[in-house]
């Protein structure tokens, strides 16, 4: 009996992650076309996109290249509210008053950014105007407050660092490579090294590649 209830769990969990998904990727979809998201062509994923600011389209979510993404992880693009005013709340947009997103609520940020070869695992959560750096993995339930460094692996509320995935020269090296940036056929040539555990030979065949 509780194997059974185990798989009717199982079945309505991915049930709901599908329809989750179909309806951010429309979501999505559509912020791509009005240019608040810019993605890489080969990311992929459908994450919950919090767009706090319809009425500055300047303000964007940039998602890099070669990133996967969960349809449970939340992103945000702008929203945050000042905390030294009498009130956190937003009067004259609510209230549909003169001078609504002209008196610093909500505040202004600075882009969302998520670099290249990003992983971000279920219900992470990206705060407005923060980077995750490249090649970064943000691990499930963590809510990202501030910048992630490259390679980073961070988790938690707020989200701290864990470990980075390399060692500090191989990092820099990789960031120097930014095998993300390649043509695709060089992208897939590569692939063997890529899926490998060894750093430093795909450090050394990107680098000869160059010569």
């Amino acid at each position: 009996m509780r194997t059974l209830l185990w798989r009717v769990r199982s079945v309505l969990r991915v049930f709901v992650i599908a329809w989750h998904g179909g309806e951010n990727n429309y979501h999505l979809h559509r912020l791509r076309k009005s240019g608040k998201v810019v993605m890489g062509p080969h990311s992929y994923g459908a994450a919950v996109i919090r767009d706090f600011h319809t009425d500055r389209p300047q303000t964007k979510l940039v998602i890099g290249d070669y990133c996967s993404i969960t349809a449970t992880a939340v992103l945000m693009i702008g929203g945050n509210h000042p905390v030294d005013r009498v009130t956190t709340y937003p009067h004259r947009i609510m209230f549909d008053m003169e001078g609504a997103c002209e008196d610093g609520i909500p505040l202004p940020v600075e882009d969302t950014v998520i670099g290249n070869d990003v992983w971000l695992c279920q219900a992470a959560t990206i705060l407005a105007g923060v980077t995750v750096g490249d090649g970064a993995v943000v691990t499930a339930g963590a809510v990202v407050t501030r910048d992630v460094p490259p390679y980073a692996i961070v988790g938690g509320v707020p989200a701290k660092v864990i470990r980075y995935r390399h060692s500090p020269e191989q990092i820099e090296a990789l960031l120097q490579v930014k095998w993300w940036d390649w043509p695709e056929e060089d992208v897939r040539a590569a692939t063997p090294l890529l899926a490998g555990d060894d750093i430093d030979a795909f450090i050394t065949y990107a680098k000869q590649r160059t010569a």
